[in-house]
């Protein structure tokens, strides 16, 4: 979910049931023979590749509709590559590459593409989890006092770090106040005296709380 945008999933490869979408574009019938012979020599070559997450997961969208409808259709449901392929491509030796996290697209040539999508696939991989981490991390927020809490949670959102004393009821005052609750006890959380945020009593480590949206 952390992945998603306005046009819909934003799928992390390994997991993505479709990590390629191919989309073939012509406009006239004679100009279909020529981009169905090169796609077919792609889909050839794609056959044997491997990801790390197994065989290259792909498909080849055929029907009767715009380019504009498919590129939506896999954007919607979060493929994280598609290949565009029309009679320009096909006279040139290449394909448009584009890229679901950004819309960024390159031209790559035809016989180029079943090498590199392993090493596409893993860097993407590696980019979605580094922004999800750095939004994580821009969106945690330490607190030190009630005040601050409160502040922080009306102007800014997202996760506080507050110490809290493991009280049922500071944790429950905390919600009746700003509608925050306790989300996790990390595990790593490292050792560190301090004052419960709502009473003020010792507390051995922090927590995450936040509020449900």
């Amino acid at each position: 979910m952390v992945h998603g945008d306005d046009s819909g999933l934003v799928l992390p490869p390994n997991v993505a049931p479709t990590q390629l979408a191919i989309v073939p574009i012509y406009r006239k019938d004679e100009e279909r023979a020529g981009v169905a012979e090169a796609v077919a020599t792609l889909e050839r070559s794609l056959a044997d590749v491997q990801t790390k997450s197994g065989p290259l997961r792909w498909k080849t969208d055929w029907r009767d509709e715009s380019p504009g409808f498919k590129y939506n259709h896999w954007e919607l449901r979060g493929v994280p590559y598609r290949i565009e392929i029309g009679p320009r491509d096909v006279a040139a030796g290449q394909a448009v590459l584009v890229r679901r996290i950004d819309r960024d697209k390159q031209t790559l040539p035809l016989e180029a593409l079943a090498g590199q999508l392993p090493t596409l696939l893993a860097d993407y991989q590696a980019a979605l989890f580094q922004r999800a981490l750095d939004f994580r991390a821009a969106n945690t927020h330490e607190v030190n006092d009630y005040a601050e809490f409160k502040q922080v949670l009306d102007e800014k959102g997202g996760f506080l770090m507050a110490h809290w004393c493991g009280a049922e009821a500071c944790e429950k005052q905390a919600n009746a106040d700003t509608g925050a609750t306790i989300r996790v006890i990390p595990f790593d959380a490292p050792d560190e005296q301090g004052k419960c945020v709502v009473d003020g009593k010792p507390s051995a480590k922090r927590v995450i709380f936040a509020r449900a949206y």
